[in-house]
């Protein structure tokens, strides 16, 4: 990491608000914590200060080495379900910034890139032959046995607010919540795979790689965590600026 260094986290927007703005900052801050990133103390401050660029339904916020705080929008890129994803080599850093949404991003975006390009819609980011994060979601697998498993946070994958949101909905559902090694046996005995995130939502796979995953349909983790995305999302806006 170089003189470029930042710290980055991309939310919901939608006139003028954004979504789940607390616990992106709480995420935020950890991650600069962990790159050596000065939180300003008059954050919230200069946040609602800065201006806003660009147009979209997310919006990006950055805080660079020097302090400055930038606020961008762009539009997320999904259609509905179902999605397909190709495997991809996971990029990797060193131990301290791993698992940290920071300036350097080429890597996950070529991952996206090079799925998009083998006609898939997302990247599934492979590591030691395990699922360890999305170019820019979380996967979700509903296990045969009916337990509803997520990277564990070893693998090296990115911390999901989107995750954190749905893990109560998912148990009240009566659907056991783990973290997990996402082995290739265990995607391929999937009863249920789908990704979360805040560009994609909730949304459900219905192949990796060109081979069939699940069942074919929707099922009751996508049903779920669809429902509770739906009305969290209705009552987690925060004006900005």
């Amino acid at each position: 990491m170089g003189e470029g260094l930042s710290v980055f986290t991309t939310l919901r927007w939608q006139e003028g608000h954004v979504a789940w703005l607390p616990e992106h900052l709480i995420r935020l801050q950890d991650h600069a914590e962990r790159l050596g990133i000065a939180w300003p103390v008059d954050f919230i401050q200069q946040l609602h200060a800065t201006p806003i660029q660009g147009e979209g339904n997310l919006c990006r916020i950055q805080l660079g080495q020097d302090g400055d705080i930038s606020v961008t929008l762009r539009h997320s890129q999904y259609g509905p379900s179902p999605l397909t994803a190709a495997s991809q080599e996971a990029p990797r850093f060193p131990e301290q910034i791993q698992g940290t949404k920071h300036g350097e991003w080429d890597g996950y975006h070529d991952a996206r890139k090079q799925s998009i390009d083998k006609g898939a819609d997302i990247g599934l980011l492979v590591h030691d032959g395990v699922v360890v994060d999305g170019d820019r979601c979380t996967p979700i697998l509903l296990d045969v046995d009916g337990v509803a498993l997520a990277p564990a946070a070893e693998g090296g994958g990115v911390k999901s607010v989107t995750v954190d949101v749905l893990k109560a909905a998912i148990e009240e559902a009566g659907i056991p919540f783990r973290t997990a090694r996402l082995t290739e046996n265990l995607i391929g005995r999937a009863a249920e795979i789908i990704v979360v995130g805040t560009g994609v939502g909730v949304a459900w796979l219905s192949e990796i790689d060109g081979q069939a995953v699940g069942t074919g349909s929707a099922g009751p983790l996508f049903n779920t965590c669809k429902a509770a995305f739906i009305q969290g999302l209705a009552e987690a806006w925060t004006r900005l600026g």
